[in-house]
């Protein structure tokens, strides 16, 4: 089994749910309030490690108890912590998260300690990605942390995976280094000029992002599925219908899932497949890693019959 490096955010979720989102002004009952371990990196690496991967994380968390949390879901779940680092000047990165009943969300991110990880601190631990093979990323921390990160781990052979969210451009002597590029319609929608709301809008954005000089585009697109392509070839893979309650981490879901297939060497079609169903499961239940799904879980949901 290839080994999983994910660089990333650390994020705890304070998670409201309420029958409706409030307009401006409004004040609504809302129905439960739950604290998860969460952050783009980290429900990543958790999503990995759940299936079974070998996963260390980078990453910055605050000296507070948010922070403690963090380490503590790290462990449980086996992943290799010691390149995560504490910062004595900044709190540990919080969400907050508002779900209304049909499992919608809206995220309002305070990164905190995330956005005092830096390319010194990349830097520090190269032999730790020299120590990986599949390094994973996403824009919570700071794009120069993350292009530091591209640098070392595209110098050493390593398979980039990059997960643009939230949305920012990507300065284009970087573009070619990464070998997974997986944004959702929304940040597809952002860097192409697209709006992308259905299977041939997506196509659109994926030629215009192949046009870029990514190698590889994977655009998921929530209830529908994923899009792949790439100069030889296009997969679409239809999501598996669920009941959702909380989309919070569908998409880290499938960026875990779909890099411990390809530590697992399965093709790019299974590891789109393993993922879709992950993320499938992901969202029927409440919490951003609290959520994310066994492999056991997984495989029953791909051998079910499709409805």
């Amino acid at each position: 089994m290839k080994k999983i490096l994910v660089i990333g955010s650390f994020m705890t979720d304070l998670v409201v749910q309420t029958p409706k989102v409030p307009v401006e002004g409004e004040t609504i009952i809302g129905s439960t309030f739950n604290r998860f371990t969460g952050g783009k990196g980290a429900n990543q690496a958790v999503a990995a490690a759940r299936l079974g991967g070998d996963v260390t994380m980078i990453g910055k968390l605050g000296e507070d108890d948010f922070g403690r949390e963090h380490i503590d879901a790290l462990k449980a779940e086996h992943i290799n912590h010691q390149s995560v680092l504490y910062d004595s000047q900044s709190n540990t990165g919080v969400g907050n998260i508002v779900i209304d009943q049909n499992g919608n969300n809206r995220i309002v991110v305070i990164p905190g300690s995330n956005l005092r990880l830096t390319e010194k601190d990349i830097a520090s631990f190269e032999n730790v990605i020299i120590d990986s093979d599949i390094v994973v990323l996403q824009l919570e921390i700071p794009m120069e942390t993350v292009y530091k990160s591209i640098e070392l781990a595209h110098k050493h052979g390593k398979t980039i995976i990059l997960n643009p969210a939230p949305a920012q451009p990507i300065k284009s002597s970087y573009i070619d280094k990464v070998d997974y590029f997986v944004p959702n319609e929304t940040e597809a929608s952002l860097l192409t000029n697209i709006e992308v709301s259905s299977l041939e809008t997506a196509e659109k954005a994926v030629e215009t992002l192949l046009m870029q000089g990514y190698k590889n585009v994977i655009i998921t697109l929530g209830s529908k599925g994923v899009l792949f392509k790439n100069s030889s070839e296009m997969k679409f893979v239809k999501a598996h219908t669920v009941k959702a309650v909380d989309t919070t981490a569908a998409g880290d879901s499938f960026i875990g899932s779909f890099a411990f297939g390809l530590s697992n060497e399965m093709s790019i079609e299974q590891s789109l497949n393993l993922a879709v169903a992950a993320s499938a499961l992901t969202v029927t239940k409440l919490g951003a890693q609290p959520s994310l799904p066994k492999i056991d879980d997984v495989n029953e949901l791909l051998l079910a019959p499709q409805k």
